[in-house]
């Protein structure tokens, strides 16, 4: 990591710059990541985004599931009853374009 930034992390963790300098920065940072998605550009945007479904149709649905199993067992059974109720459930679904 570039050394300046690396430093201004730090300033930022440790409290040191205040939250307005920080919100503008937030604010500076987002306008660059923005105009490089083409997000001023609807063609260059809709472009973006068929290339991310693309990708998408293109991947497999689970990856790494083992390295997936095993971080589930890095949080304690207390965040799991916190978030995912008494039963502790959760699941997922794709759909594809047929008629039900």
């Amino acid at each position: 990591m570039d050394f300046m930034i690396q430093k201004t992390l730090e300033l930022i963790e440790n409290g040191k710059v205040p939250d307005p300098v920080i919100r503008a920065g937030i604010r500076t940072l987002s306008k660059k990541r923005l105009a490089q998605e083409g997000r001023f550009d609807p063609a260059l945007a809709a472009q973006r985004y068929m290339d991310v479904l693309t990708m998408l149709k293109n991947s497999e649905i689970a990856i790494e599931t083992d390295k997936a199993n095993e971080q589930h067992y890095e949080l304690p059974t207390a965040f799991f009853q916190a978030v995912l109720g008494k039963r502790l459930k959760y699941s997922a679904s794709i759909f594809r374009n047929k008629p039900v």
